[in-house]
């Protein structure tokens, strides 16, 4: 049987690393999303008017990546 003070301190434990799972995947998402907008900026009026068109379509819910691709954006 366990003390309620080991009881504790395991879901403490469980909770920090949860906590620092959910930091790492957010910091990796971040600087993904943050490439592919340096990615856009870059890019000339045509690309980007192309992008922006396929963002109030059909395409609307596809990524700013897959837009960029199939705008025949430069990398």
């Amino acid at each position: 049987m366990m003390s309620p003070m080991k009881k504790l301190f395991k879901w403490i434990g469980i909770v920090l690393v949860v906590l620092i799972l959910i930091a790492v995947f957010g910091y990796e998402d971040t600087a993904e999303k943050n490439a592919v907008i340096e990615r856009y900026n870059k890019q000339n009026a045509s690309v980007q008017a192309c992008v922006k068109t396929l963002g109030e379509g059909v395409y609307s819910n596809k990524s700013l990546s897959w837009k960029l691709d199939n705008c025949n954006a430069s990398k």
